[in-house]
């Protein structure tokens, strides 16, 4: 089915043609009603019409789209056209992939380690879950400008550890043989330590250039034999300056026994990080390449044919420059990063040494191996490329004055609350980060790839002039004497003179930002995608729409109420409910919360809903126990929050990232008790 641009399906605007596969075409489609630009992809005629086909594609788009993660790509939709072909719709956003990065060149010990931390933070999300991955490779790994953002892409062929539905054919490997666990290619049952070995092998190859068990002229018989029998790879074999404490990493990650491999994929990415320790990765000098047999030519893994020289064992990255063509999830366009004539190493006994069994399955996997990749998840095109606008020189006016910016920052300090939120969502990774506590919240840390300096409490002017920003962005509360310490450090950025604080909404702060770095239109996105989400969980959750609800929050040293407009107030009105007027701020209040003279008031609440937010000493699993006793008279439906990361998302100054998380978090425990 091919859609010419300007056409529409499913209430898609055919804006492009992103590439075609044997499994059908990927688009950029105009959202029907949102300003943004969707990854749509339709499949082919044939796989449309084979039911077989079609029950895994609407169970694994199902699975997909539950899934909602910083390093996750996110599924919005699916559906089928009127002449029966299947299509989702999925999020679209500008960069590379490892993949690509690794065959120009420009893969480095400390940004695969970057990488390898985003993408085992990702698996350990969606194994908590109960969902595998299954097709865990470099190529799957999608990258925005300079690494600010790390997505693992092609959550289609995902499915729950515990499925016995048997939607996929007998002896069918749903994987790249290349990265592909040694249980998953002899059909044996494999759980979320197959992710596991397979993430192992991307670490290998994106520190090596080279894929486990490549070997010119051999083929794909030789790769799986590799991962049968023999032993894992030595990074040190391809690299001899490599500490040998990287090969230990290798080896327990690719064990043939899942049980003796790490048990997380945090747990490899961290003894990865460990093994690789800064002074290791700081190496400026280029190392001489490992000599080599003369046919040998040492490559990265393109369809399994090696060329050019392994990557130097340097430091940290420079800035990445723009890709020439589209980067394309694997099946959807790109060229197969795995041929029939991929390289490997047989083992010591080869083929013939397996036993009958494994033979026999051996041969009708080599057969049987499809690489399956229905949802890629992001068709990221390089957001550093030609089509991105330069940077327009500027003059904002905030609270202490006028500021010019000439060019893009490019080490921003986001110290104000919610400034590293926004900074974050908007893929910059900030060298320094203002936070309530010595902690950021997962759902920031989570974004982080790098390593930026965490003010707590406080602005640490010195801590901030260490990072040497060349913009500062403050839109918090700081006074004249603060302000000129940090101007003198570098280009600072305020609130907006003409927004008073009440009206400081995560929105106004994202857009305020999003105009700093020049990323008007990704801000834009976001808020939109927030809003999509939000209204998508009020329209599923109609018991809650004009539910009328008040949040408070109990404490040691008593009770107070949250007002509106606030973070709390602003989200649940979102969703649907009616926040108490009783509560609208008044000229008396100078924040968002009022303590309550009489907490035996408490009782008399009359909303629908009480949000109660424990800070106590008492609180603890979401229970009601320890809360003073006028609580129990309430009348209306109670909803407990006491876990850190939800009352830091629901009553600190929000943002993109802290309201994905609400609506991740929050949104189905509102859904559960309120009805």
């Amino acid at each position: 089915m091919a859609l010419d641009v300007g056409s529409v399906v499913a209430g898609y605007r055919i804006e492009a043609v992103l590439g075609r596969g044997g499994m059908g075409t990927v688009y950029r489609a105009a959202h029907p009603t949102l300003p943004r630009s969707d990854a749509l992809k339709v499949l082919s005629s044939d796989l449309s019409l084979d039911k077989h086909f079609r029950d895994r594609f609407l169970r694994e788009a199902d699975l997909a789209a539950t899934l909602d993660h910083p390093h996750i790509v996110s599924v919005y939709n699916r559906g089928e056209t009127p002449d029966g072909h299947l299509w989702i719709a999925m999020q679209y956003v500008a960069g590379s992939d490892a993949h690509r990065e690794l065959k120009a060149g420009r893969m480095t010990p400390v940004r695969a380690l970057r990488i390898t931390a985003a993408v085992a933070d990702a698996l350990d999300y969606a194994h908590q879950r109960g969902l595998l991955h299954r097709d865990v490779k470099p190529a799957n790994f999608l990258l925005a400008a300079n690494d600010q953002r790390i997505f693992l892409a092609d959550f289609g062929i995902a499915k729950r550890s515990d499925d016995a539905a048997g939607l996929t054919q007998t002896g069918m490997v749903m994987a790249s043989i290349a990265y592909a666990a040694p249980e998953t290619l002899t059909g044996e049952p494999a759980d979320h330590r197959a992710d596991i070995y397979a993430l192992g092998c991307s670490l290998y190859t994106m520190l090596t250039g080279q894929t486990p068990f490549a070997r010119p002229g051999a083929d794909v018989g030789a790769t799986i034999a590799g991962h049968l029998s023999s032993p894992p790879p030595k990074v040190t074999e391809r690299i001899p300056h490599a500490p040998t404490a990287i090969d230990a990493v290798i080896a327990k990650a690719m064990a043939k026994d899942p049980n003796h491999r790490f048990q997380t994929a945090s747990d490899l990415a961290a003894a990865a990080a460990a093994a690789l320790d800064d002074t290791t990765v700081q190496l400026r000098t280029t190392p001489t390449a490992p000599r080599l047999p003369t046919e040998w030519t040492p490559s990265v893994p393109t369809g399994g044919q090696p060329s050019g020289p392994p990557p130097a064992y340097l430091g940290p990255p420079g800035p990445l420059h723009a890709a020439d063509a589209i980067t394309y999830p694997s099946g959807w366009g790109a060229a197969q990063h795995q041929s029939p004539t991929q390289a490997a190493q047989p083992g010591p006994a080869g083929v013939g040494g397996l036993n009958r069994r494994r033979r026999r399955t051996l041969i009708a996997a080599g057969i049987a191996v499809v690489v399956v990749a229905v949802v890629a998840g992001a068709v990221m095109l390089w957001n550093r490329g030609p089509d991105e606008p330069a940077y327009q020189a500027q003059t904002f006016t905030h609270e202490y004055g006028a500021t010019e910016l000439t060019a893009r920052p490019q080490r921003v300090a986001a110290i104000g609350p919610g400034d590293g939120d926004a900074v974050l969502s908007l893929g910059v990774q900030p060298v320094v980060i203002g936070s309530s506590s010595s902690a950021l919240p997962s759902w920031e840390q989570s974004a982080v790839t790098g390593d930026p300096t965490v003010l707590s409490g406080f602005t640490n002017t010195a801590a901030v002039a260490d990072a040497r920003p060349d913009v500062i962005i403050a839109t918090g509360p700081i006074d004249q004497a603060t302000y000129d310490k940090l101007a003198a450090i570098a280009p600072t950025l305020t609130r907006p003179s003409d927004q008073a604080a009440e009206q400081w909404t995560w929105q106004n702060r994202l857009t305020w930002i999003g105009e700093i770095l020049g990323y008007e239109a990704k801000a834009k996105d976001l808020i939109s995608e927030v809003r999509s989400q939000q209204d998508d969980l009020k329209n599923q959750n109609a018991s809650w729409v004009g539910k009328s609800v008040e949040a408070l929050i109990n404490a040691d040293t008593g009770v107070s109420e949250i007002l509106t407009p606030s973070t709390a107030a602003n989200y649940l009105e979102a969703l649907g409910l009616r926040y108490s007027q009783d509560l609208a701020r008044a000229a008396t209040d100078t924040g968002d919360i009022r303590p309550m003279p009489d907490a035996s008031a408490v009782y008399r609440i009359e909303t629908d809903v009480l949000v109660v937010v424990r800070t106590d000493s008492n609180a603890g699993g979401g229970g009601f126990d320890g809360l003073p006793r006028p609580f129990i008279g309430y009348q209306g439906t109670m909803v407990i929050v006491d876990d850190a990361d939800t009352i830091a998302a629901l009553t600190g100054p929000g943002g993109y990232l802290a309201s994905r998380y609400l609506d991740a978090n929050f949104a189905p425990k509102l859904a559960r008790e309120v009805r």
